[in-house]
């Protein structure tokens, strides 16, 4: 129950600006009558203010028609049903608990300020006297009845005077909005030394026990290993070849005669007796395989030309098949062995599992103790830079960096912890000799190379947008805590319904 609203406030604000900044324009600016929904009782409910099926389409329904407006053919109104039904359900919710909170304190909604809002909606004459044919029409329509539709609109104008109080809890002062620009615009360029302990080099000695002790100490991390990569263990049906090749040139007629009369020679060689893999080295015209007999190794489906292919998983093993027609020239076939297609167990794959997680293991370690060695130069007072190109390292230098959310690094990737570090970084001390870890087997030492702080100028254009939107993040916030604790008030009372189980 009430799950909109428990999954934070960013989302119930973004559905509150698309849909509760315009609530009133979805009273009168929808037109047409909606069908029955389903079920009679309130599908949300605060106290005594109460949403029914029918308020719950009106919204949904307007949600509908804007995202169509906007985003035109590429919005499907079926993907988005259920979103926009939960996003119109917190819609109401909002103004529900709101109403509740508003009546309690007092407030109220008056016929003037309601004449007032049906005048601004577009609803009067030039003397500005209210169409009431016209809004009595549209109630009856949408609401049921003229009664109705006032009972709707005096509680959400009730409720967003409740949220216009809720608003002006919040403040910005200018040295705050100052202090945030400058904490946004701030720029820092780094010298980065990078230690990749994924990549296993190919140098790297690993002793046989090591992957005995992996799988007597962890079992389960190599089974999760082997489940995460098991793609690899499903191996397709295989075909062991040879062939011998008599080659031709492309569109030369001449030459495909002559390469035809040559490997028909070669086939009653071997119809005599003579084996193929020492026919092979003495004829083929194929120098990648002609040494080795012709071996292709292991072929699977896709792995050669089609018309190899197709003859390879053709033709019986041992047997000597028809000449073979390719881009390349014309062959002649063995199929050494067959292998069908199979899943290789766990029981088989976990010794090859092991040895890998073994030497990546043994990998992260080597970069950790080349990282370790760096950083502890440093803690001893040497330059980062200076350590790093006397033992070999690559020094990496990104652009210049702004603090991010995501704490995304070039050439990195997401790397919060080092981002925050690299602010506190400063001339007097610019290397910081803690290892940052990009993944887990990637560890990183960084050294400030410059700062900048943004001119008066900067900080006079950013301040009026940045106190805007950190007033909205305080807003939001402080609503969104009246709400939570307006709906456990409610809930405790059993004097709350959200429940759009109907309409799914």
């Amino acid at each position: 129950m009430l799950h909109i609203l428990r999954r934070g406030s960013r989302a119930v604000l973004w559905v509150v600006i698309i849909g509760v900044g315009a609530v009133f324009v979805l009273y009168l600016g929808f037109q047409g009558g909606f069908s029955p929904a389903p079920g009679s009782g309130p599908v949300v409910r605060a106290g005594e203010f109460s949403f029914d099926g029918r308020d719950l389409e009106r919204i949904r329904q307007g949600m509908e028609e804007r995202y169509r407006e906007a985003l035109g053919d590429q919005f499907d109104s079926e993907a988005a049903r259920g979103f926009l039904l939960e996003s119109a359900g917190s819609v109401l919710l909002r103004s529900a608990l709101l109403a509740w909170q508003g009546d309690r304190m007092g407030l109220t909604a008056s016929d003037a300020e309601v004449r007032d809002y049906l005048r601004a909606s577009g609803l009067a004459d030039a003397s500005g006297q209210l169409d009431r044919e016209r809004i009595t029409q549209y109630a009856e329509s949408e609401f049921g009845s003229l009664r109705r539709f006032q009972e709707r609109l005096r509680g959400d104008l009730l409720a967003e005077k409740t949220a216009r109080l809720i608003w002006e809890s919040a403040a910005v002062s200018d040295a705050e909005a100052r202090d945030a620009v400058r904490y946004q615009l701030e720029e820092v360029k780094l010298a980065i030394v990078r230690f990749d302990g994924r990549t296993v080099p190919a140098e790297l000695a690993l002793p046989e026990e090591a992957t005995q002790a992996l799988l007597a100490k962890d079992p389960e991390r190599v089974r999760t290993s082997y489940e995460s990569r098991k793609s690899e263990f499903d191996r397709p049906e295989q075909a062991h070849l040879r062939h011998i090749l008599a080659r031709f040139e492309p569109d030369d007629d001449a030459s495909k005669q002559a390469a035809r009369a040559r490997i028909d020679a070669i086939r009653k060689r071997l119809e005599s007796g003579e084996d193929f893999a020492a026919v092979a080295k003495d004829a083929s015209e194929d120098p990648a395989t002609k040494e080795g007999g012709g071996d292709l190794g292991f072929v699977s489906r896709g792995g050669v030309v089609k018309p190899l292919e197709d003859a390879a998983f053709a033709q019986a093993p041992a047997a000597l098949g028809d000449v073979v027609e390719s881009p390349q020239g014309f062959h002649l076939l063995r199929v050494e062995e067959r292998r069908p297609a199979r899943v290789v167990p766990f029981e088989e794959a976990q010794a090859q599992v092991a040895r890998d997680l073994a030497r990546e293991d043994a990998a992260a370690a080597v970069a950790r103790a080349k990282a370790e060695q760096v950083s502890q130069a440093v803690r001893e007072g040497q330059n980062l830079v200076d350590v790093a190109r006397k033992q070999g390292h690559e020094i990496l230098r990104p652009d210049a960096l702004r603090r991010r959310p995501d704490g995304y690094v070039p050439q990195l990737g997401a790397v919060p912890e080092l981002v925050a570090s690299a602010f506190t970084l400063t001339a007097e001390k610019p290397s910081d000799p803690t290892l940052h870890t990009a993944d887990e087997n990637v560890f990183v030492l960084i050294q400030l190379l410059d700062r900048k702080t943004p001119t008066e100028q900067e900080i006079a254009e950013a301040l009026g947008p940045t106190r805007e939107r950190i007033l909205a993040q305080r807003r939001e916030a402080a609503e969104q805590a009246w709400l939570e604790r307006l709906r456990d008030e409610l809930e405790a009372e059993r004097e709350l319904v959200y429940d759009l189980a109907a309409f799914r």
